[in-house]
């Protein structure tokens, strides 16, 4: 063994000098290794109590620094697809969903105008228009009796 691979025992990952150092705010984020201490300032001690918890919560302090970067990575590519996921079929969804209430509530056929370009404030009032237009179906109108609510059409 070379006098140069022997580490000394200051470079050493226990050792005291390591256990005693005051990690910064960039070493709690980026850092691959948990830092024993908290940094300073409020924000940094903030986020290395949340790191704490997330790597003791899910044992990641177990793992080799390479494994907690793969997992890392694997995590952010996995929700940032579920969020584009969500941002675009959400709104089509919330729209069909809109519909069968419509179909539930009013009785009324899917209207084949609604597009999916279609906001939801004019979905909102054509389902309004439509509903007072149609009249109300026997299933509102045996709900809306006890209530006191008019089912009375409105001609518009």
């Amino acid at each position: 063994m070379s006098a140069a691979a022997v580490l000394s025992p200051s470079d050493c990952e226990y050792s005291i000098p390591t256990w005693k150092r005051v990690p910064s705010t960039f070493d709690v984020l980026f850092g691959l290794r948990l830092p024993y201490r908290p940094p300073p300032n409020a924000i940094g001690a903030f986020l290395w109590r949340k790191r704490v918890w997330v790597e003791t919560t899910f044992a990641l302090t177990m793992l080799q620094p390479w494994e907690k970067f793969m997992l890392v990575t694997i995590m952010n590519t996995l929700l940032t697809l579920l969020v584009t996921g969500l941002y675009l079929y959400f709104p089509t969804h919330l729209s069909f969903l809109f519909e069968r209430a419509k179909y539930y509530l009013l009785g009324l056929e899917p209207s084949t105008t609604i597009t999916s370009t279609t906001t939801v404030a004019e979905s909102i009032s054509k389902f309004v228009s439509d509903g007072w237009a149609w009249g109300w179906n026997e299933t509102i109108a045996g709900l809306a009796k006890p209530l006191g609510l008019s089912t009375k059409a409105v001609e518009l």
